[in-house]
């Protein structure tokens, strides 16, 4: 019980900090964006739509769905309403927030932003051996410490969709891996 507690604390203080130290008016409309391209997957979806349409990059594009369908499930659909952590911009009403309030059943944990971001990348890194996989890298993670920015979540929601995401990533490439090898045999 300790522990928690200090955690539940480490996570307040964090999320402090970063309104306290970082916020501020030139960062905020970049940080506004980063987490527009994260909402619903939407960045992820077209890259993965553009992968699809890459003879060499298909079984790449086919992870990428596959670790977005796992991170809508298993994040959206089963954690989130299992734990139903409210969001630090609902339980702090009284600070400013530069994106709309979400409703009060819109639940913290974990973020779905960190956990689709971090799913698709991870995916992609498995697909692509390139100088782009940085680049899905530092994008995964400027979404995810964008919701951090914006009040939208706690460290610990960025933190564990993120590992979520990466684990559901390298689960969805093998998965990948076997369904591309089962639709070369049918043909």
């Amino acid at each position: 019980m300790i522990i928690v507690g200090w955690l539940i604390a480490l996570d307040h203080n964090t999320v402090f900090w970063v309104q306290n130290n970082l916020v501020n008016s030139m960062i905020t409309p970049f940080m506004k964006n980063l987490s527009w391209l994260g909402n619903t997957g939407r960045i992820w979806i077209l890259l993965g739509v553009i992968l699809l349409c890459i003879r060499k990059y298909r079984r790449t594009g086919i992870a990428v769905f596959i670790a977005l369908l796992f991170s809508l499930i298993i994040g959206d659909d089963l954690l989130k309403h299992t734990v139903m952590r409210s969001r630090p911009c609902i339980d702090y009403p009284w600070v400013s927030l530069h994106l709309h309030m979400p409703a009060t059943n819109n639940y913290s944990f974990p973020s779905a932003h960190a956990f689709s971001s971090f799913a698709a990348a991870s995916a992609m890194i498995k697909g692509i051996r390139s100088r782009w996989v940085l680049l899905t890298i530092v994008l995964a993670s400027g979404i995810a410490f964008s919701r951090v920015y914006l009040f939208m979540h706690y460290p610990s929601d960025v933190l564990a969709g993120a590992f979520l995401g990466i684990a559901s990533g390298v689960a969805a490439w093998y998965l990948s891996g076997k369904l591309f090898l089962c639709h070369k045999k049918v043909n």
